[in-house]
């Protein structure tokens, strides 16, 4: 969730909301309900391997350094086109 969270997320659901009004609100629910989910099914298993990025969760959860390649490589290409975008 900590790679969601930005100034450029909480900005784009406040344009959201300005430029189609009511009808916005299910985009913000959903993405609020996201949040709350993530927080509720991930952050105690998270706290509990004592990791703060996914791909160290991910390598540790799975015993593979493949496995945290390969989350290391997904987190960048989508950070990658999250910036792009």
């Amino acid at each position: 969730a900590s790679n969601w969270m930005s100034a450029a997320s909480l900005m784009g659901l406040a344009g959201i909301i300005y430029l189609q009004g009511y009808q916005a609100l299910a985009y913000v629910i959903g993405w609020t309900g996201g949040y709350v989910l993530l927080l509720v099914l991930l952050a105690s298993q998270i706290r509990r391997f004592g990791k703060f990025t996914a791909p160290e969760f991910v390598g540790e959860r799975y015993g593979s350094q493949g496995a945290r390649v390969i989350a290391a490589v997904i987190s960048i290409a989508i950070s990658i086109i999250y910036c792009v975008a």
